[in-house]
Order: C-alpha cells, then structure tokens, then sequence
C-alpha cells in the first residue's frame, strides 16, 4: 500500500518560507511511513531561486521531477506553483536515479540508467516513474523502446518536462536530489505490489475528420506521405486548412494512429516544414491509419471529466499522478485553468493527486490482444492511479 502525500508553495523569492510552508503542510515526522520518494513539479523560477535545490537536501529521501508551465493538488491550481507528492509505502521500495547526458541516442544512456536503479539482482520493478528532457534529436519513442528494452515491458508512466515558454526548451529541465539537468532522465523505480491502473483520454469518432487515411511515407517524426500526397496538399485536398494558413492551423488537429499491434496513440505536430512535410513530437510509422480530429476547449474539458469519471468508477485507487498535453491547455484559449480546476473539483476530495502539465506524455495503453504496452503520446490527459 502506498499513501501520497501533497503540498505546494507559491513562494518563489523566499527560499526558506516556502522549505517551511511544504515540510508543515507534508507533516513527515507523523505521516511518513518506512520508504519514500519525493516528487517536483514546478515553474522554472523555482529552480533558479534555490527552492527546489534547498527542499531536497531537507527530504530524508530520493526526490525526482522536472519544470511544468501549470500544476495542481490539493484543489490549488497555479502556473508559478511549486507541488510536491510523497509517495510513502511500508512494503514498497522506491529507487531512483538520474541519467547521464543524452545526446544522439538514449539506449546506451538508459541502459546504465535502468542497471543502477534496477539492479540484475534486485526483483523486477513493478512500476517506472520517469521525467525526460525534451531533446531535439531523441523523441519520446526513443525513451519508450529504450525502458522496453532494458526493463522487458515493466510499466512506464511520466512525462516530457514542460515550461510557460516552449518552444523554446532552454528552461525545460528534470532534477534528482536537487541537482537540475537540460539533457538527462529522472527515473523512479518502484519494487513490491503497487498494482497501478492506467487511464489515457480518447478522441471520439464523431471528432474525426474526412475519415481514415495511410501513413504512405515517413521517417521517424517527419511525415512524408499521406495516401501518396504530400501531407500539405492532403490536407489542403480534404478541405482540413487551407493553402495560406496550413502552418498556423495545423497545431489544431491532432490525429490519432492505429498502430501494428491495434493499440491507439494522439500525436500532434508542431510544424508544417517548406516541403509541405508534417513534423511530430513523436515518431509516426509508416504504414499506419491516421485519422486528424478538430479539438476546442469544451472537448479538452468534456475528455478530462469522462477520464477522471472512470479513474472513480474503474479504480478503487487511492491516488493518482496526473499529466495532460501543453496542446490541450493551449486549446482552452481564455479558459486556460479550466481542466486543472474540473480536476479538483471532481477528485479533490475523493484521492490524494498531483497535476502538470507536459511536452509528451508516457503512459501504458492496451493492444488488440488486451496486454499493457508502453507508448508516447501527444494531446494527452494520462493518468496513473494506485
């Protein structure tokens, strides 16, 4: 059994009020039990100020996270908030760890990793937690096959770091005991019986637009082909955007891929390049149906209500680990608290939660055969509830 344990700061200038207003609000020497692992989500000036780095070197225990543009727990919501959860077990293990450098490629990285934090020795994780940086070389498939590889399909659940500025990914940074990084992977690894329950937002059919085509041709996260048309033209073809504003419209259509082994993940593009080529925050197969769907705010906070409907109804969890797409708050327009809020006020008095927002979201999803597989995602709301 695991308890989480929730608290957040505001306090950004004064390092030690906002040590002291996170440690009162967690109560450690009365509610920590045997283990523990502390996790960070929070604004980039948390990090600069020396918040995060003095309320590690205050944990008695591992703590892992990285930078959101917005979080929430507790019913508090806030874009320069500081939250942390507790996850506190005494028959759980937690380990944790951070990476080195990733550059070119993640295996080899995520190998010593996944060998330090795991150790052959040790039983097999029954949960990984991870906070990955946003490196321009590597999406966040590269992560998922890598964890596959090494761990043998243990469940991975997290998400890509996130700042208020993206697209520029200069603050995106994840940390371990206090120490921050642009470029290396927080990872937790959680041993004993935690029996995790996974929950991904879909996209309705009647969401879908001009029905389902055929990834002809693509190269990791670039898309070359779309039915035999640059996906520019098919777009333009299908009445989707028109010519002139292809670029700026496009972030609005996410589209989903059914995938070889049946499972479904949301992908979302951020680029239209000169070629009329789409670019992917994450890898798209060749030769896998696609369908683009049209999303404003009411479908951003209609899907979190009936995701959050069914971690109450499917779960009888008793916390939960929340992340949700950049794409999705950015789609909530003037109503940009709206999915933070709706999440407090359905499960804030029902589970102990931590929210934040993502640049990518990892979570398990189920194939055509029923079996947990890891997958990335984009315009996502995941959540992990145990």
């Amino acid at each position: 059994m695991i308890k989480m344990l929730t608290a957040h700061s505001r306090e950004v200038g004064d390092t030690q009020a906002a040590v002291a207003e996170i440690l009162g609000q967690l109560d450690l020497s009365a509610r920590r039990l045997k283990n523990a692992v502390g996790i960070f989500t929070f604004h980039p000036d948390f990090l600069d100020s020396g918040v995060v780095e003095a309320l590690a070197h205050e944990m008695p225990f591992d703590t892992v996270g990285g930078t959101t543009a917005a979080a929430a727990t507790g019913g508090i919501t806030g874009d320069r908030i500081f939250t942390v959860s507790v996850l506190t077990s005494d028959d759980v293990v937690f380990r944790s760890g951070m990476s080195r450098a990733i550059s070119g490629e993640a295996s080899s990285t995520i190998h010593e990793l996944y060998s330090r934090v795991a150790p052959p020795e040790m039983e097999k994780p029954s949960l990984l937690l991870t906070f990955a940086p946003v490196i321009e070389s590597v999406s966040g498939d590269d992560f998922v096959t890598a964890f596959d590889a090494v761990s043998g399909g243990v469940p991975l659940f997290g998400t890509l770091a996130f700042t208020h500025r993206f697209p520029d990914i200069s603050q995106v940074a994840t940390c371990v005991n206090g120490a921050s990084s642009t470029n290396s992977l927080a990872l937790v690894a959680l041993f004993g019986e935690v029996n995790p329950r996974f929950f991904v937002t879909e996209i309705p059919e009647d969401r879908v637009i001009h029905g389902i085509a055929l990834i002809t041709q693509s190269e990791k996260n670039q898309i070359r082909r779309i039915n035999g048309f640059v996906p520019a033209n098919y777009l333009e073809k299908v009445g989707m955007v028109k010519k002139d504003h292809i670029a700026s419209a496009f972030i609005n259509y996410p589209f989903t891929l059914t995938l070889k082994d049946g499972s479904k993940v949301v992908r979302a593009a951020y680029k239209i390049t000169d070629e009329g080529n789409i670019l992917s925050f994450s890898n798209v197969p060749q030769g896998v149906r696609v369908s683009f769907s049209e999303i404003n705010a009411d479908f951003v906070v209609d899907s979190t209500k009936e995701t959050i409907s069914r971690v109450v109804s499917e779960s009888s969890a008793e916390n939960a680990l929340i992340f949700s797409c950049a794409g999705r708050r950015w789609a909530l327009g003037e109503r940009v608290d709206a999915e933070m809020k709706e999440i407090s006020r359905d499960i804030g008095h029902l589970l102990s939660y931590q929210f934040a927002y993502s640049s990518g979201e990892i979570c398990p999803v189920r194939n055509s055969k029923g079996e947990l597989v890891n997958n990335f995602h984009s315009f996502t709301l995941i959540v992990c509830a145990f």
